[in-house]
C-alpha cells in the first residue's frame, strides 16, 4: 500500500512539474511588447490579486473528484488480468509517460495531426459576421467532415427535432449559425480521437470520448444560458481537453504494453490524467494554432478559484458529464446527481434542461 501511495506521489508530482513547465512556456510568448496586462477579474485571480471564488474552488474539487472515479473505473473489479509488480516498473510507466507527453506538440509522432481544414473554419467561425451557410459551404470541401457533422448532428445530443436532418443547409436552418459553429468543432475533433481498442484501456478511452462528447455540449449549453457569448470557446476547449486526455490515455497505454506482466494500475493512470490533460491540451492547441482561441481559458482551468471567460461552464459540463456516465454506469441516483450539480449551479431550470438532454443521449446510445 506504501509503494502504491508514492507511485501516486511520484504520479502527482512529474504532473505538476508538467503543468508548471506549460505554463512558463505559454506565458514566454504568450504577450507581445507592449501589450497591457489583464484587468483585474478579467483573467486568473492570482494575476490580479484578487482571493479565489469559493465555489469556484468548490465546482473545482468535484470536478476533479468525478474524473477520478470515472477514470478509476475500467481498472476496478477486472479479471484475467496478469498478477502486478510493485515499486520501480510503475515508476517507469510514469517517468516514461512523462517524457513522452513532453514531446507534444514537438514531435510530430506523439502530436494528432490537425484538421486540414481547421485554420480555414476557425477564421471563419470566429468572424462575427459569417453565416451558418459560408461555414457549411466550406465543410462541404470535405465529405469527410459533412458526413460526420450530419451524424452529429441527428444525434440524440444535438437533435433539435424528429425529423433527420439530410443536408448540411437543413442543419444550418435547425441549428442556426450559433449552432453550426458547434457541430463544426464536434465534427472536427471527434476523427481525431482514435479508436478506443480493447481492454482496460479501450475501456477507458471510450469513456473518454463519451465525457468528451457530453462535456462539450453541456458546457456550451450552460455558456449559451449565461449568455456570456462564449458558448463556441467552452465547446472547443472541451473538445481539446478531451483530445488532450485521450492523448494521456493512448501514451500511458503505451508504457504498459511494453511490459506485459505489468497490471495497470488506475490510482497512477487517474494521477497522470489530472496533471496532464490540460498541459498536454495546450501542447496540441499550439501546432493547431488554436492558442488565441482556447489557451487562456486552459491556463486559467489549472487555478482552482479561477472564473475567468468560460471556465466556470468548462467545469460544469465536465462535472455534469461525469455524474451522467457514473449514473449509467454504477447505478449513481438521479437525485444525487441533481443535487450534485446545483452545488455548482443554482439555476435548477439550466441544470433539468442540461440533464436531461445528457441522459437523453445515453439513453439512446449517440453522443454525437
Amino acid at each position: 500500500m506504501e509503494t502504491a501511495w508514492l507511485l501516486i506521489a511520484a504520479a502527482a508530482v512529474a504532473a505538476a512539474a508538467g503543468v508548471v513547465a506549460w505554463r512558463m512556456r505559454r506565458r514566454a510568448h504568450a504577450r507581445p511588447a507592449g501589450r497591457a496586462a489583464r484587468a483585474p477579474g478579467a483573467g486568473s485571480w492570482r494575476a490580479s490579486g484578487f482571493p479565489p471564488d469559493p465555489g469556484a474552488a468548490i465546482a473545482a474539487t468535484l470536478q476533479k473528484d468525478l474524473l477520478a472515479a470515472l477514470h478509476k473505473l475500467p481498472f476496478t473489479g477486472v479479471e484475467g488480468q496478469p498478477p502486478g509488480v510493485s515499486g520501480p516498473a510503475h515508476a517507469a510507466v510514469v517517468s516514461q509517460s512523462v517524457k513522452q507527453l513532453q514531446e507534444v506538440g514537438q514531435d510530430v509522432r506523439h502530436t494528432p495531426r490537425r484538421p486540414g481544414l481547421l485554420p480555414l473554419l476557425m477564421r471563419e467561425v470566429s468572424d462575427p459576421d459569417s453565416s451558418g451557410a459560408r461555414i457549411a459551404r466550406i465543410v462541404a470541401q470535405d465529405p469527410v467532415l459533412a458526413g460526420s457533422l450530419l451524424r452529429i448532428a441527428n444525434s440524440a445530443l444535438y437533435r433539435v427535432q424528429t425529423r433527420p436532418v439530410e443536408s448540411l443547409e437543413r442543419a444550418v436552418a435547425s441549428v442556426g449559425t450559433d449552432g453550426i459553429r458547434r457541430l463544426v468543432a464536434t465534427a472536427l475533433v471527434q476523427p481525431v480521437m482514435g479508436a478506443p481498442g480493447e481492454g482496460v484501456f479501450g475501456h477507458l478511452a471510450s469513456l473518454v470520448w463519451e465525457h468528451t462528447g457530453l462535456a462539450s455540449a453541456a458546457a456550451a449549453e450552460h455558456a449559451r444560458r449565461r449568455s456570456n457569448g462564449q458558448a463556441f470557446v467552452a465547446q472547443l476547449t472541451a473538445l481539446m481537453l478531451g483530445l488532450g486526455t485521450a492523448v494521456v490515455v493512448r501514451t500511458v497505454r503505451e508504457q504498459y504494453l511494453r511490459r506485459p506482466s505489468l497490471s495497470p494500475d488506475g490510482e497512477v493512470v487517474a494521477a497522470l490524467l489530472h496533471g496532464w490533460s490540460v498541459p498536454t491540451a495546450g501542447r496540441i492547441a499550439a501546432p493547431w494554432e488554436l492558442t488565441r482561441q482556447i489557451g487562456p481559458t486552459l491556463e486559467a482551468l489549472g487555478e482552482d478559484g479561477s472564473t475567468a471567460g468560460p471556465v466556470g461552464s468548462l467545469r460544469f459540463g465536465s462535472i455534469a458529464a461525469s455524474l451522467a456516465l457514473l449514473w449509467r454506469d454504477t447505478g449513481l441516483e438521479e437525485a444525487e446527481v441533481l443535487d450534485r450539480l446545483a452545488t455548482v449551479e443554482p439555476d435548477r431550470e439550466l441544470v433539468s434542461a442540461v440533464w436531461k438532454r445528457l441522459r437523453r443521449s445515453l439513453e439512446d446510445g449517440s453522443h454525437g
